[in-house]
């Protein structure tokens, strides 16, 4: 087992297995339980909620203090194995001067040359096995850092207050899943890659004044000078980076805006217009990341400069000096210490340029997730129905989308709903309506008073939302199929006449959005999955907006009449909006 996991030979019957034929998804072995997001995504929230508790949240970037408390295990492990290849690199020109040293004597002894070619063969083994174990359980480790800020995005757009949602737009939220949380998967290995390159430079310098002494005084000088001009090239490349990120969440947030309001745009014919806005932002976007390129040649030309000037200075420093004779095994050792000196100048830089770019990104995570959300138990839930008398009750509440307005949204609302009973609520638009149905969902602040709700609940939103997939997965939304009681749905919905027409029926793929649906028929689709999620209280909002009138009247004799009456729960209510 140890030497399966040290030299990965536990993925040898995969690669059998695909050199023979083309590799199906059962071929693919499932991934262990420590790798999957749930788990990372629990771990990270214990860290996350413990952090909370203990200290103020807007002084101290908790993401990156979760991460470290979760995965200091595993990052200290992939630390010991990058040292073990540090040391064994920097050995090698040491080994190298004793080998050289060794050939050039007339007489040598055999087994000591033995001693020196086996143990060049070990440290070159070490360095090899060392390298691809730190960077396996640093790309592990960052797997599990990018899955747990992911799902925990997702979980902190579902409960994100109201003035929240307004400091992060629905462009904003993608870029940190798709871009922040992405750039951990990297973060374990750079960070290493960092502090490793530095005590590998320290170390190389140490060999090589060991072997030419005072002569490698000279090389520290250009050596110096090329870490100085580093310094503002990381400024400048963070800079370009916060830049880069501000353009990108413009653009993205004036993108997806277009894009929900397409019809309105085309009907009035703005497509120029707002094309322009969005080539303007892209443009801006363009500038930073070009500027990030051309100064990212600044690195490069620094890197291809530095070996040369350094070799040249301490060479130029043996002579002056004549504290070692330029002899074969110097020569030689000197350049292989160069050589070895050359992979950090060339990281170091793009080492610290990621970890830049991760810490812009623990920042959008963290100021993401310490934001304002709803506050839980704005609404007293009893799943078990044991208050049977009454499904909603409403007690002096006070409710507002924004809490630090004074006025709130809706004042005094007292409201008793019994088992069983119709509610329809009236009233002109902006009136309060739809805030009145997620006062009762809990999507709005309640400033005071108490909403008990007992049962569970469905809800038709007035802007219909349909999740790509086919019609049956919309329906169904994961509930087991139950025939007769799936087909009731689709009746009383009025669906199975658009259904019969479908190529495929029900099987028939719904795009994103549900753009190839009209927008009745979007509306009749969601009615049909609140009819079969047999829930005890039906909230629905206007569920008539988008069809015509017959449909409608056939809906509301039919559907409504079968979430009343024909369940097998104990009632139904169902708060109409017009």
């Amino acid at each position: 087992m140890f030497f399966s996991k040290l030299a990965f030979s536990w993925v040898n019957p995969l690669l059998a297995k695909g050199y023979k034929k083309p590799l199906i998804l059962e071929d693919i072995p499932t991934l262990e339980s420590v790798d999957q997001a749930t788990v990372a995504h629990g771990k990270f929230t214990n860290a996350w909620d413990s952090l909370k508790n203990e200290q103020t949240i807007k002084n101290t970037n908790m993401v990156f203090k979760a991460l470290a408390k979760v995965y200091c295990r595993e990052m200290v492990l992939s630390g010991v194995c990058v040292f073990i290849r540090t040391i064994a690199v920097v050995a090698r020109p040491l080994l190298l001067y004793a080998f050289v040293g060794y050939t050039n004597r007339e007489t040598a002894d055999l087994r000591q040359g033995l001693f020196l070619v086996g143990i060049l063969i070990v440290v070159k083994v070490t360095e090899s096995l060392s390298h691809r174990q730190f960077y396996f359980i640093a790309r592990r480790t960052g797997m599990r850092m990018r899955s747990a800020l992911m799902v925990k995005v997702y979980e902190k757009q579902l409960k994100l207050s109201n003035t929240g949602k307004k400091r992060h737009s629905a462009g904003e939220v993608v870029n940190y899943i798709a871009v922040d949380a992405y750039r951990m998967v990297e973060f374990p290995m750079w960070f290493h890659v960092g502090w490793s390159s530095f005590i590998q430079l320290c170390l190389g310098i140490a060999v090589l004044f060991s072997i030419v002494g005072i002569g490698a005084f000279p090389g520290l000088a250009p050596l110096i000078i090329c870490g100085l001009l580093n310094v503002p090239y990381a400024k400048a490349i963070k800079k370009c980076q916060l830049e880069f990120m501000v353009a990108q969440d413009k653009r993205l947030r004036s993108t997806s805006e277009i894009l929900n309001n397409m019809k309105v745009i085309k009907l009035q014919s703005w497509e120029q217009k707002f094309k322009e806005i969005i080539e303007s932002f892209r443009e801006l976007e363009f500038r930073w990341l070009s500027e990030a390129q051309f100064k990212k040649v600044y690195g490069t030309i620094l890197y291809w400069l530095s070996p040369t000037l350094v070799s040249s200075a301490i060479l130029m420093g043996c002579l002056f000096f004549r504290s070692a004779p330029l002899d074969s095994a110097t020569i030689f050792t000197v350049m292989a210490t160069l050589r070895t000196m050359s992979d950090p100048v060339r990281f170091l830089p793009e080492a610290i340029s990621a970890l830049i770019q991760v810490n812009v990104s623990f920042d959008r995570i963290n100021s993401f997730l310490v934001d304002d959300e709803l506050k839980d138990g704005l609404v007293k839930r009893d799943q078990e129905m044991e208050r049977p008398d009454y499904c909603i009750k409403i007690e002096d509440g006070n409710f507002a989308w924004d809490p630090e307005l004074s006025i709130p949204t809706l004042r005094d609302v007292n409201l008793k709903v019994k088992c069983g009973q119709k509610v329809a609520v009236c009233g002109s638009v902006g009136s309060g309506k739809s805030s009145i149905l997620y006062a009762i969902l809990g999507e709005i602040s309640r400033t005071s008073g108490a909403v008990d709700v007992f049962g569970s609940i469905a809800y038709v939103s007035q802007t219909s939302w349909i999740q790509s997939g086919t019609i049956q997965d919309n329906i169904l939304y994961g509930k087991p199929m139950v025939r007769n009681k799936y087909e009731k749905a689709i009746k009383a919905c009025a669906l199975d006449k658009d259904i019969e027409v479908f190529e495929h029926g029900d099987l028939t793929e719904i795009g994103q959005r549900g753009i190839n649906m009209s927008g009745g028929q979007k509306q009749r689709i969601q009615l049909a999955r609140a009819v079969y999620n047999d829930a005890h209280i039906y909230l629905l909002d206007d569920p008539f907006s988008a069809v015509d009138a017959h449909t409608a009247t056939s809906l509301f004799n039919v559907s409504l009449h079968l979430l009343i009456m024909a369940s097998l729960q104990i009632f139904r209510l169902s708060s109409l909006f017009y």
